[in-house]
């Protein structure tokens, strides 16, 4: 009697299943577009959050470097936008990718979040050490370019989906850029380290150039603003 009774259940079990997918619709293109989309947004504006972190932290530099801030506002700076690489990857890695995409671009805008949260980590560990006298200009540099390898990796990763979703042309000026980002930067601004001549070991994620700054020692670096 309870085989029977559990033989029923599964049965039913079984039927229900088959009903449940017999009976899921399709995903237009239409809503495969909207929600690609929709990532793509989500992605943009963390970048723009990066960005906006990433320009304070460039005018607090500069205002170091002549002079008219203090070696505390300097770091105060830097801990903001640690703080902000920080939050934005533990929000990259909380975007949800909706399972009813195409298997295809759901791999893609995994592969997209992956690096992005990735380079916004390594953002954060390069911050970090923008003050530390224990990492060496070279080590800085280093974690600098891991940076833009991730977000680069991210970029195309996240534009092969918008091409395969269709919202883009893959020969497009657009499959190379996230939010006005050129093909060949980033989106949150990392480069080379420079030596300032100075006699300081100077470096701070500045964008196109990178410069150090001890802020021990107070005193100023040759600086230059992302582009």
């Amino acid at each position: 009697m309870r085989q029977a009774l559990l033989a029923a259940l599964l049965m039913m079990a079984v039927v229900m299943s088959a009903c449940s997918n017999n009976s899921a619709e399709p995903v237009s293109h239409e809503d495969v577009q909207e929600t690609v989309q929709s990532f793509y947004n989500e992605m943009t504006k963390f970048d723009e959050l990066g960005r906006s972190s990433l320009e304070n932290f460039n005018t607090t530099l500069t205002s170091y470097s002549t002079g008219q801030a203090s070696g505390k506002e300097l770091e105060k700076a830097v801990n903001e936008f640690q703080n902000t690489a920080s939050d934005i990857a533990d929000e990259v890695k909380a975007v949800k990718i909706s399972k009813s995409l195409p298997e295809d671009i759901q791999k893609l805008l995994r592969d997209s979040v992956i690096a992005f949260q990735s380079a916004y980590s390594i953002k954060e560990k390069a911050s970090k050490s923008a003050v530390s006298p224990d990492v060496t200009a070279e080590e800085f540099n280093d974690m600098n370019q891991q940076a833009d390898v991730a977000m680069l990796y991210g970029i195309s990763k996240l534009n092969e989906a918008r091409v395969a979703a269709g919202l883009i042309e893959p020969e497009s000026d657009a499959a190379n850029t996230l939010s006005g980002t050129e093909s060949g930067g980033t989106a949150a601004g990392t480069g080379t380290t420079t030596d300032s001549g100075t006699g300081t070991d100077t470096r701070a994620n500045t964008g196109n150039t990178d410069t150090q700054v001890n802020t021990q020692t107070d005193k100023g670096a040759t600086v230059t603003d992302v582009k």
